[in-house]
């Protein structure tokens, strides 16, 4: 890959910060301002929307990708590439306008074939996400194979996309807004390099990616809110370098951690704490000895004193009962009872991985192979970079996982597909009948009271077969710069904030002395 680098400087211990066609900007403020400097927890597992499945690679997705719809903070649904939509009145068939405005970055308009091509991938044998696009009417045939195209998706004119159903499918519109559902442009998408350096039509484009950074710039052509961040930086760091750094004014956004609020860095810059629409887990695979049985996974639940976890880790977080965050039908407000029939401990090895880049995992782990240990069973709890648990997670080699499940859409029913016999990312590896009767049902139920029953029994089926140990439900703490203006969590996920309304003050930053600084280092 070839880069024009027209600038370049040492970013205060960071490593070189390569700019590219910095000088052709016509704004000459921008040149010179400091780059927002967001910490992440891991490089994208993946930049193809298709196949993402962890944060990091959705907050990418959310800044360089556009789809049809955003998720506004509060659950709702906004423009994006399409300014208008429109549903028949039995449900089947979407109807979409596009805005005229969409670009992608490399200047190319955005078309109705571009949407067109993109959903195609999400129902191909390539995608990862097959299963929240499988009610187009056609994606069974063109996943497996028995068609060359998506009878489902229609090109008007270049305009207007039209999408048919199979059967009626209530959240579709949350589907069309989230992470994966993106459009990249049908002549590129296909060629070898196009990931090395993606090309979406969202509010920043790539400049250059590298093994621990990746550089962003404002998208001057974007069709939509105009960012308010001339450049941005995504920078790999773990969780203790990260507060380090942020703490003399090195980095600017650390919300990708679950933070407690009680951290040391949070004696300087702003604590904005919000609820967030997660359950901290550690997921067990029913694949793998001894957790093939229920009555392992119970005494294993019990075993674990999860109220102590939280109190010590994460004291202002919600306690959990079961798999499903607040606010959302299935949620279990009290200890669940179920029956102990297994008083022995097994005498399998368990190995419970938990990601290293947590400021306290070295910790967490001694927490839970202290308890574990005293209740005589034979534990091993391993720390491991991001990166490599979530190719083991994708594997399905973990054994025991410490995880968090996020609602990236705001319908529980995305979180509960994961135990779906059929969906690939079924972390459990559970095969069970009556969850896949439920999902099914569930997935084609208009009638909103109707299928929040269907989805009440689901999530107590769920919890029934004991699939996952429920740690706490985060109430976030997002450490921001104090020179940072217009940050808002979002409610669903961290990776769905809205960076077009988010600014770095350089006033702000010149009278801390950090612009000097930034600035003498060109």
């Amino acid at each position: 890959m070839k880069f024009a680098v027209t600038i370049t400087f040492l970013l205060l211990g960071m490593g070189f910060f390569n700019v590219e066609g910095l000088q052709s900007q016509e704004n000459s403020e921008e040149i010179i301002s400091s780059p927002y400097i967001k910490a992440i927890y891991s490089m994208p597992v993946s930049y193809d929307p298709i196949k993402m499945n962890d944060g990091a690679s959705l907050i990418f997705s959310e800044l360089v990708y556009e789809g049809l719809l955003r998720f506004t903070e509060d659950y709702g649904i906004q423009p994006a590439i399409a300014n208008s939509w429109s549903t028949s009145s039995d449900g089947l068939v979407l109807t979409f306008k596009i805005n005229p405005k969409a670009r992608f970055h490399n200047g190319e308009a955005v078309t109705a074939f571009d949407v067109k091509e993109s959903l195609s991938r999400n129902v191909s044998s390539e995608s990862l996400v097959y299963k929240f696009y499988d009610v187009i009417k056609g994606a069974k045939d063109y996943f497996t194979g028995k068609s060359d195209s998506v009878t489902g998706l229609k090109v008007v004119d270049d305009l207007t996309i039209e999408i048919q159903l199979e059967k009626p499918f209530p959240p579709i519109l949350y589907v069309l807004a989230g992470g994966t559902a993106k459009v990249l442009p049908a002549k590129l998408v296909n060629d070898m390099g196009f990931f090395k350096k993606p090309i979406g039509s969202g509010p920043f484009k790539v400049q250059t990616i590298n093994d621990n950074q990746i550089h962003l710039a404002k998208f001057s052509k974007y069709h939509g809110v105009e960012p308010r961040i001339a450049r941005m930086v995504l920078e790999l760091l773990n969780q203790e370098e990260a507060m380090s750094r942020a703490a003399i004014g090195l980095i600017h956004d650390l919300s990708s951690w679950p933070m407690s609020g009680a951290e040391n860095v949070f004696k300087t810059g702003k604590d904005i704490s919000s609820i967030v629409a997660d359950t901290w887990i550690i997921g067990l695979n029913t694949r793998v000895k001894p957790f093939d049985n229920l009555a392992t996974r119970r005494l294993f639940q019990e075993s674990i004193d999860t109220e102590k976890f939280k109190n010590r880790f994460f004291p202002d977080a919600k306690s959990a009962f079961g798999y499903i965050p607040p606010s959302f039908p299935g949620h279990e407000t009290s200890k669940l009872s179920h029956e102990i029939t297994m008083t022995k401990v097994p005498a399998d090895l368990v190995t419970i991985y938990i990601p290293e880049e947590l400021s306290r995992s070295h910790e967490m782990a001694d927490f839970f192979e202290d308890e574990l240990i005293e209740k005589g069973w034979n534990i091993r709890v391993v720390t491991l970079n991001w990166e490599e648990m979530m190719k083991a997670y994708n594997e399905k080699s973990l054994q025991a996982f410490m995880v968090s499940m996020i609602v990236d859409y705001p319908d529980p029913e995305f979180l509960l597909n994961n135990f779906e016999s059929t969906n690939p990312d079924n972390f459990s590896g559970i095969k069970d009948r009556k969850i896949d009767e439920l999902i099914l049902d569930s997935r084609h139920t208009q009638d909103r009271i109707k299928r929040q029953k269907l989805q009440l029994a689901l999530a107590k089926r769920v919890d029934e077969l004991s699939l996952t140990v429920n740690l706490f439900h985060s109430r976030a703490h997002y450490w921001i710069h104090e020179c940072v203006e217009g940050f808002k969590p979002n409610l669903l996920a961290v990776a769905y904030t809205d960076y077009r309304n988010i600014s770095l003050n350089q006033d702000c930053l010149k009278e801390k002395g950090l612009w000097n600084q930034l600035q003498s280092m060109k």
